[in-house]
């Protein structure tokens, strides 16, 4: 008998837990835990793995403590899917959870501070396609720390943050959607059809006429340094990208301006263009 087949899913099936896990996000992103429940049978479990024997139990009356208490205590709770896949016989979603505290939440008393955690949910379904059990894990000293911290630290961490994370995983890995950017967001650049003195406005309208060529051009990236300013409202960082068929890689200097939600509203960039435009510079 082959084993490895014991625990397979076929598609047609995982696709509608899959759509069940997604049904349970987007509950608990819009903060309904009623509708999160919805989606789960009468005698479903739950597991909190953090949080010991007081994270166990049904998730009718458990979880619904547990999820409530945690909408009340951070209002702005909110949560982005990463990836849902199979995972032997069960349905494995991982998820970036972020939030600002302003209630005291289990014994953490409430510094005003926001975390943002990485989540595993691991969802087992019924033949019926509902929710039958939910473990939940995350690393809770990370998180712990997030919202014990002073202010100033929790907020020099997050331009910290967002500077790797734009570097690393934005140009890096050429995931648009991981950079924070406001919806009205400003971006300044030497080769923007106007030059610096002509911004380009708008999340979306960066994503269509600056970003879309970059993940086809850009083959990697080597972060050299981070700067903060003194009133912690502004990051810039010095970077390294290497640019398909250019063969000296681009010193770039980005910085950013972020709000008080951690969202980048002013970007500009610096680099020489004639790293790009010098044929010398070019590969055969």
């Amino acid at each position: 008998m082959n084993t490895a087949r014991k625990h397979e899913i076929p598609d047609s099936l995982f696709l509608t837990w899959k759509n069940r896990t997604v049904d349970f996000m987007k509950a608990y992103q819009d903060q309904d835990v009623d509708k999160m429940l919805n989606n789960c049978t009468n005698d479903c479990t739950v597991v909190f793995l953090p949080l010991g024997d007081q994270g166990k139990g049904n998730v009718h009356e458990v979880g619904r403590a547990i999820w409530s208490a945690i909408i009340e205590c951070f209002p702005t709770i909110d949560n982005t899917v990463n990836s849902v896949v199979k995972d032997n016989g069960d349905v494995r979603c991982e998820a970036s959870v972020t939030g600002r505290q302003v209630k005291d939440f289990a014994g953490l008393t409430s510094k005003g501070n926001r975390f943002e955690e990485d989540h595993i949910f691991i969802f087992k379904m019924d033949e019926g396609g509902q929710i039958k059990a939910i473990s939940v894990n995350w690393n809770h000293e990370s998180l712990v720390r997030q919202l014990t911290t002073s202010s100033s630290e929790q907020r020099s961490g997050l331009l910290h943050h967002i500077a790797k994370t734009y570097v690393k995983k934005g140009l890096g890995e050429g995931n648009f959607d991981c950079i924070p950017y406001h919806e009205e967001v400003e971006l300044r650049a030497p080769i923007l059809p106007g030059g610096s003195e002509n911004p380009m406005i708008g999340r979306s309208n960066i994503r269509e006429n600056w970003w879309a060529p970059l993940p086809d051009l850009v083959e990697g990236t080597e972060l050299v340094d981070i700067y903060i300013n003194d009133s912690l409202t502004a990051v810039t960082l010095e970077f390294y990208c290497h640019i398909k068929n250019v063969k000296h890689a681009l010193r770039i200097v980005d910085k950013f301006e972020v709000n008080d939600h951690g969202k980048i509203v002013k970007q500009e960039n610096f680099f020489d263009p004639r790293d790009l435009t010098n044929p010398e510079w070019r590969q055969s």
